[in-house]
């Protein structure tokens, strides 16, 4: 059904372009196809988060400070905000060219919804929230609805300390094509939001008040949603100095390779010693059917032995060679990700596998069904659940996985030839590659694939970021070859200085806190502070006060690391709020 439904939209989908956005024009509906700038609100965050206003009157948007418009149509699409009109006259008379539509459906819904998009009016800049899978499966099997960003409302669920609880819910958001996944405000919001940021996705908080606020923000939402729009503005005020709310990741590129030959398994578990978050690795398939791990095609590079091709040895025969890109002490040889996986699986180190798979040859992806050897090596580790990202260069791979492995999270990481796409004269991608600036057909590129961003670190990427976080998509930028990551918009940053990153901050105030009257009236504190490789140190932090009740406060603290790195010398973290005693 999904070939079916993709030969058919390549067909039928007329591109025009209003203001350089492209737009799918199926005859019928009026169109409007503008996507709004998303400016940030002038906080001091390096990734700002969305503000969601949910009104409950029309009198209320005459306000500035979100981006975005929550409303809940009825089955004949009519909206009472307020009250009634059509969402076409809402949307035209209070939302259009302002603020992007969120709107809420169930299964009464979704349906009206979809006819409304096809025969009445067809928005391109426009979201949906569900609380029901299956709507927004609906939604994005639609051939006009694909389009429609959207968000899986889990704001009834109870939040556990098990990171990897959560799993489930991306793996079924990912599948049915959706990036954000939304919470309530609860105890381990931070270890949710921690977790579905880590894998590629968006989390969204619903908050009450500028204390709910201030806490979704420093978990590393990056959307909130209020139905006033002042708790938007003055939970957001919170963060004015620079930095992140949450600790960026770090994915140490091919593993660490200071002191470790790339891709081995030594340089990967020394990325794992040094504190990286992520793992990024590059596959390859062998003759006889087993995924290595190696970035070229020929192994020249790693091993100084030249004409062999990986897709035309064994295993066994590759295994015979020694690594020595860095260093021959080590007397290893490739490993495979049976090795990889082997190893990680009882880590929190999420693994990126770059699907290289011998450039996406036509033996590979045919002869050697190489997505369908990652499904059968992913599947024999259990233990690896919830560990994977992969992204690719091949538009034949990310076909495949979301044929095969739909709830892994892809991303896209450019317009790379394959040499499958050129025997067959085919431009990469289908020729519809789009640059980070057309933010309508970049977003309409992926979600026709229901890949991710990976893009390349430049200006276009890091001026946009706004844009692509509210439409829920999370910028992950490679790759990095000093500290400048710091200074970036990068939700994960793929670079080749992991190990520099080892002692600086990644957690600041750990555990419970107790501070003077003296110390809240000069805003400044010494507390403890976690590193990336796990390193527990002391140091000197800004205070700033959410709350106050009696001997006890809700507090953010914030410190500025130097990183001894001229391209990036500091930045700046938050802490999550704390409750803290006053003595």
């Amino acid at each position: 059904m999904k070939k079916l439904f993709f030969a058919l939209t390549t067909l039928l989908l007329a591109v025009s372009l209003t203001a350089g956005v492209s737009v799918s024009a199926l005859a019928a509906p009026e169109t409007y196809s503008n996507y709004i700038n998303v400016a940030t609100q002038g906080s001091g965050l390096m990734i700002e988060p969305t503000l969601i206003f949910e009104p409950s009157s029309e009198d209320q948007l005459k306000g500035k400070g979100y981006a975005s418009v929550v409303v809940t149509p009825d089955e004949a699409m009519k909206v009472n905000v307020g009250r009634e009109r059509t969402l076409k006259d809402f949307f035209e008379l209070k939302l259009k060219g302002k603020s992007i539509p969120v709107l809420r459906l169930d299964k009464t819904t979704v349906q009206p919804f979809l006819d409304w998009l096809k025969n009445t009016y067809t928005v391109s800049d426009i979201m949906a929230i569900s609380k029901d899978i299956s709507v927004i499966e609906a939604i994005y099997a639609d051939e006009r609805g694909y389009l429609v960003n959207t968000v899986y409302d889990l704001t009834d669920k109870e939040l556990t300390s098990d990171r990897y609880a959560q799993w489930e819910n991306i793996a079924a958001a990912n599948k049915a094509g959706c990036n954000i996944l939304m919470y309530d405000v609860q105890e381990n919001l931070p270890v949710v939001a921690e977790y579905v940021s880590a894998m590629s996705k968006v989390c969204w908080a619903e908050i009450e008040n500028k204390e709910e606020g201030a806490q979704a923000i420093a978990a590393g939402c990056y959307g909130v949603v209020a139905k006033d729009p002042e708790v938007l503005t003055e939970s957001l005020g919170y963060f004015q100095n620079t930095g992140f709310a949450r600790a960026q990741y770090i994915a140490a590129h091919r593993g660490i390779t200071r002191y470790a030959n790339e891709q081995s398994l030594t340089g990967v578990m020394a990325s794992y010693n040094e504190g990286a978050t992520h793992v990024e690795i590059d596959i390859q398939i062998t003759a006889d059917g087993h995924l290595i791990s190696c970035h070229n095609s020929d192994i020249a590079y790693v091993s100084g032995i030249s004409g062999k091709y990986i897709i035309n040895e064994t295993l066994a025969g590759l295994k015979k060679i020694k690594l020595n890109n860095f260093s021959a002490r080590y007397e290893e040889s490739f490993a495979t990700l049976d090795d990889i996986c082997e190893a990680l699986q009882k880590t929190d180190v999420i693994l990126i596998v770059e699907l290289k798979l011998d450039s996406a040859s036509e033996k590979a992806v045919e002869d050697l069904k190489a997505i369908e050897t990652l499904k059968k090596n992913m599947e024999k580790y259990p233990g690896m659940k919830g560990h994977w990202i992969t992204i690719t260069f091949f538009a034949p791979y990310a076909k495949g996985m979301k044929e095969l492995l739909p709830e892994i999270p892809c991303c896209y990481l450019g317009a790379g030839l394959s040499t499958m796409e050129s025997e067959n004269k085919q431009p990469a991608w289908d020729g519809a590659h789009k640059g980070m600036t057309d933010i309508g057909g970049k977003i309409e590129f992926l979600r026709k694939r229901n890949i991710g961003l990976d893009e390349s670190m430049g200006a276009a990427t890091n001026s946009t970021a706004q844009n692509y976080i509210a439409r829920g998509y999370v910028q992950n930028t490679w790759t990095f070859e000093d500290l400048s990551n710091f200074g970036y918009k990068a939700n994960i940053a793929t670079t080749n200085k992991a190990e520099d990153c080892a002692m600086l901050v990644k957690e600041v105030a750990t555990g419970e806190i107790t501070l003077t009257e003296a110390e809240i009236a000069a805003k400044k504190a010494t507390v403890p502070c976690r590193t990336y490789n796990g390193w527990m140190t002391e140091y000197e932090c800004d205070v700033i006060e959410v709350s106050r009740t009696g001997n006890t406060a809700q507090v953010l603290f914030y410190y500025l690391q130097k990183t001894g790195d001229k391209t990036a010398p500091e930045y700046g973290i938050y802490s999550q709020l704390k409750t803290v005693t006053i003595a």
